[in-house]
């Protein structure tokens, strides 16, 4: 491993001081291009063309093709990049980057020079901290678009998602079956056998609802005891509601053990709306799924209900 204390800075002014003038402008020289390449680093720090940008200096500048760059976190190594698969990796450069968390990353460095070593070691302490940051983000983006209960969608991905979806949708003339699932009285489950009990209940219906659709559909946990279903290139409302029935069969037999060995079951309403047929706007067939899962509601529960234009858009949801 290489001292922190061994970088260019060092070995800068101890040549200044032996007036080494070549030599200096060769390490000025160097450190523009470890912060001209830090710059470029830090405007991709959300793609994935980082690593492969790296990949591509430590082959002009260092003639390296082999590297593996890793991060040791709370016990556990993990590879965050590999090009190549060299057995032959002789230098190691590691680099703290928070209370418990190094990155390290190794190389087959035996063509180096003394000077060429402490270039390398010189981009990796700049690097290592932007790598860090990369990694939590991309952590931070893909946990805020999954529900960490039922790892299933949730409301921000659904957003998102659209965007690209939609305008595939009306390009192809694509229908989409959008489904509002409630389970009834979800409230009594947590009341009658606490929340642990209520989030494996929640954490079951979410995978019999996958189990239940196509892989190439939607499942969002849309929050408390409701999911919201797309079913994409649907054929028409007949199937639609086909699948919304499947789907209501499939959950009212769904049950979780109690502590005394019972069979916990809860029946589920289903709201039906189809896009583009009752809107061009997908946020707006979601509000007819949730007229219609009202009106299913309020009919005595268990029940699938299919929007209409003439429903009453008044309903109070709870």
């Amino acid at each position: 491993m290489v001292s922190n204390s061994n970088n260019l800075f060092n070995k800068l002014e101890s040549l200044v001081s032996d007036v080494h003038i070549d030599d200096v402008r060769r390490i000025i020289a160097a450190l523009s291009k470890i912060n001209d390449f830090k710059h470029t680093i830090e405007n991709e720090l959300c793609h994935n063309t980082v690593y492969e940008n790296i990949a591509l200096e430590l082959k002009n500048e260092f003639d390296i093709a082999d590297f593996k760059i890793t991060q040791y976190e709370n016990n556990i190594d993990t590879i965050l990049y590999q090009h190549g698969n060299s057995a032959n990796y002789t230098y190691y450069i590691t680099n703290r980057v928070a209370t418990d968390t190094n990155i390290t990353v190794v190389v087959d460095g035996s063509h180096l020079d003394e000077f060429q070593t402490l270039c390398l070691n010189s981009y990796f302490k700049e690097l290592s901290h932007l790598l860090y940051i990369q990694f939590v983000l991309k952590n931070l983006q893909e946990t805020s678009l999954v529900d960490q209960l039922t790892q299933l969608k949730n409301r921000i991905s659904f957003q998102e998602e659209m965007k690209a979806l939609i305008p595939l949708a009306l390009r192809e003339k694509m229908k989409i079956g959008v489904l509002l699932i409630n389970i009834d009285r979800f409230r009594a489950v947590n009341d009658e056998h606490g929340n642990e009990f209520g989030d494996r209940f929640l954490k079951l219906y979410a995978r019999t609802i996958t189990d239940t659709i196509r892989s190439s559909d939607i499942a969002v946990r849309f929050g408390g005891g409701e999911f919201l279903v797309l079913l994409l290139n649907v054929d028409n409302e007949i199937r639609t509601i086909e699948i919304a029935n499947k789907l209501r069969e499939k959950l009212a037999n769904t049950y979780l053990l109690t502590k005394n060995n019972d069979e916990f079951k809860k029946t589920v309403c289903i709201g039906v709306s189809i896009f583009p047929d009752d809107s061009l706007d997908i946020n707006e067939v979601v509000k007819n799924a949730e007229i219609a899962l009202g009106t299913a509601k309020d009919g005595g529960r268990n029940r699938v209900v299919k929007y209409e234009l003439n429903q009453d858009n008044s309903i109070e949801f709870f």
